[in-house]
């Protein structure tokens, strides 16, 4: 289970591939949807995977039912190429509801005692 540092940064124990992993590591970002459901963003929601350069890794669109489930699908996939496979770290959610507001949660991964700071795609 991810853990948090404060309201706005998520902490997963592992290195993931956030551009390439199945979008049920995204499903499983409860502190994002908790978030999400606390300043009442409106459906549908985009949700962005930029890193720290501005290079926008992912582009996700989450939509809701009547039993507030919220059902994911990709838009886009790296819709621009880091360099050589690098991303730098860390990742920042962006995510933006059908009214224009705009959630930004940053998101860190965990390696041994510390946050892992670069992360290699190759």
């Amino acid at each position: 289970m991810p853990q948090a540092i404060d309201d706005f940064t998520i902490v997963l124990p592992e290195l993931t591939d956030m551009a390439t992993c199945g979008l049920e590591m995204y499903d499983g970002l409860d502190r994002l949807w908790r978030m999400i459901e606390r300043y009442k963003m409106a459906a549908p929601i985009a949700i962005r995977v930029v890193d720290n350069t501005g290079i926008c890794l992912r582009v996700i669109r989450g939509t809701r039912d009547q039993a507030a489930c919220w059902h994911l699908e990709d838009v886009t996939t790296a819709p621009e190429s880091p360099l050589e496979g690098e991303v730098e770290l860390p990742l920042t959610l962006n995510s933006q509801d059908a009214k224009g507001n705009i959630l930004k949660m940053r998101l860190h991964f965990r390696v041994g005692r510390t946050t892992e700071g670069y992360l290699d795609r190759t």
